[in-house]
C-alpha cells in the first residue's frame, strides 16, 4: 500500500510478527523524524513509544504495549537517521501468541540492541540508497509488542494511476489515528 503524505509517496511495508490478531492496530506515517525511541524489554519487547520532531516540534507519540522489566531510551542525534530494523518474532511460550521477541535498531551512526531476545523467526527493514525511513506501523497488546512495520519513502515525485490515496492530516498530540481522503485529479500524474 503507498500514500503521499506532504508530496513525498510512502510505502506501507509489514509488518512482521501477528499480524492477524484482533490487538491494537496503530499508525505512525506522518510525525517526523524520530529523536528518540523508548523500549520496554525482557525475554520480548513489551512496548515501544517514540518521540518525534515535527517542523521543530517535540512530540511524544503513544506507548505501544505495556510494561517489561528492562527500560532504554535511545537518543538520535538531529543528524542521525535510521538506515535498518532487524529482529525477531515468534511466541514466548509453546503455542502462546505471536509477539516481537527482540529489536536491534542502526543508524547512519551506530547500532542499538538488540533488546529483547533474539529467537524465534527473524526479519529485516533496511532503508538503502533511494529510499528514507518515514514511520512506524504495528499491533500491540497491553503486555506485548505484537507486530512491527515501517514506511518508506521513495525518491519518486509522481505515479500512474489509480492514485495512492493523500494522508491530509497533522500529528495529533492526544491521538495517533490518522484520517485518508481520496484527491480526484484530471492528470495522470501529481500536480
Amino acid at each position: 500500500m503507498s500514500s503521499i503524505l506532504n508530496d513525498a509517496i510512502l510505502i506501507k511495508v509489514g509488518p512482521r510478527g501477528d499480524f492477524l490478531s484482533r490487538n491494537t492496530e496503530w499508525d505512525e506515517s506522518s510525525y517526523g523524524n524520530v529523536r528518540q525511541i523508548f523500549i520496554t524489554h525482557g525475554n520480548a519487547i513489551n512496548s515501544i513509544q517514540m518521540l518525534y520532531d515535527f517542523n521543530g516540534n517535540l512530540a511524544l507519540a503513544h506507548r505501544h504495549g505495556g510494561d517489561g522489566d528492562n527500560f532504554v531510551c535511545i537518543n538520535f542525534e538531529s543528524w542521525e537517521y535510521l538506515t535498518s530494523l532487524t529482529g525477531y518474532y515468534g511466541p514466548i511460550e509453546h503455542k502462546g501468541p505471536t509477539v516481537v521477541r527482540s529489536l536491534t535498531l542502526e543508524s547512519n551512526r551506530t547500532t542499538y540492541g538488540p533488546y529483547g531476545r533474539e529467537e524465534g523467526i527473524p526479519f529485516r527493514f533496511n532503508f538503502q540508497t533511494g529510499v528514507r525511513f518515514g514511520g512506524f506501523h504495528g499491533r500491540s497488546s497491553s503486555s506485548f509488542l505484537s507486530a512491527i512495520g515501517v514506511y518508506v519513502k521513495t525518491m519518486a515525485k509522481h505515479y500512474f494511476r489509480p492514485d495512492p490515496p493523500r494522508c491530509n492530516i497533522a500529528p495529533r498530540l492526544c491521538s495517533a489515528s490518522t484520517e485518508l481522503s481520496d484527491p480526484s485529479s484530471s492528470s495522470p500524474f501529481l500536480q
